[in-house]
């Protein structure tokens, strides 16, 4: 979920880590020292193996030296190059409130050097959060417990409770993507799964984390609403909408493959970062419309029915050049 800001100016300079020091902590950021606690403490790498070098972005209206901030936001962007005689990487971190609670990490040459050799990923997955958990003093200790029935190779879905651990098994070696394993553990609640954490282990090495926890909070979790109902509730949404191709063309009295529509139950943005359970139902027409459009897409509270989201998704097709004779 980080959103792509183009920023325009001049690079400011750096701040240099080393041996766990910044070159000036007077000039360090909340967010920085607690970025330095994270690398140090948090990722598996041997961190003593290298320069960690703080990067700020341009200037601009939208930054400063602490790092990119996002408009109508608390979110902040921090990147990070940690470099080795062998190794060097690139851990990018976002903060919410002067929380971390989103980070990547990826090898720009060289290898990961991790800070111990693993078992499997399994065992990687269950030394992080035991030393997340330390630092961000977020109970863990139930997911953590999961993983000992996971086989990191095979997709899978454990449940314990309301608790549900999902492995993701996708062998893509040769590409960008590589063999990757994603664990991801979410909370079911009247049958809504509100994301906890969310960990991608890329060619048997640590790739990205996310944790919602710090960011999201849970409202009222009732769900009145059934899907059949939600569906019924969409079909007569649509029917007085209408979206604008110019100023005299307005495209409205939609047909919808009925056989065809998804209705999915999820958590969404109300106000602020509170949750709640909402339908999205996805109606797809029968043909392209104007505009290359294909689907409406409709969202529902499923608390009381409330229509909050009635929009028109288009679907763009590139067309290959001819092949040459």
């Amino acid at each position: 979920m980080l959103l792509a800001l183009v920023v325009l100016g001049i690079l400011l300079g750096t701040l240099i880590v080393s041996s766990g020091m910044l070159s000036d902590p007077s000039t360090a950021s909340n967010e920085q020292n607690k970025a330095l606690a994270f690398i140090e403490n948090v990722l598996p790498i041997d961190s003593s193996q290298y320069k960690i070098t703080f990067n700020p972005p341009f200037s601009s209206n939208f930054s400063n030296n602490d790092g990119l901030k996002i408009i109508g936001s608390e979110l902040l962007i921090e990147t990070y190059s940690l470099t080795a005689k062998d190794s060097s990487l690139t851990f990018i971190c976002t903060f919410y409130e002067e929380t971390l609670y989103q980070c990547q990490l990826g090898a720009d040459k060289g290898s990961i050097i991790t800070d111990q050799v693993y078992v499997n990923v399994t065992e990687a997955a269950k030394s992080y959060l035991e030393k997340y958990q330390v630092y961000s003093k977020l109970d863990s200790t139930e997911m953590i417990s999961l993983l000992a029935n996971v086989d990191p190779h095979q997709n899978q879905t454990i449940l314990s409770g309301d608790l549900k651990l999902t492995v993701t098994h996708k062998d893509l070696t040769g590409t960008a993507f590589g063999n990757s394993i994603n664990l991801r553990w979410v909370n079911i609640i009247n049958g809504c799964e509100y994301l906890l954490i969310d960990m991608t282990f890329r060619d048997g090495v640590f790739s990205g984390f996310i944790d919602h926890r710090p960011r999201y909070t849970i409202g009222d979790t009732t769900v009145n609403i059934s899907k059949e109902q939600a569906t019924m509730i969409a079909l007569e949404a649509i029917k007085n909408y209408s979206y604008r191709m110019s100023d005299d063309w307005v495209v409205t009295g939609f047909n919808v493959t009925e056989n065809k529509i998804t209705t999915n139950l999820g958590p969404s943005v109300k106000e602020g970062n509170v949750l709640y359970p909402a339908w999205s139902v996805t109606l797809p027409l029968n043909g392209t419309w104007p505009g290359s459009v294909t689907e409406l897409l409709v969202g529902i509270w499923a608390g009381n029915g409330e229509v909050y989201l009635v929009h028109h998704q288009a679907y763009a097709q590139l067309n290959p050049k001819p092949a040459l004779t």
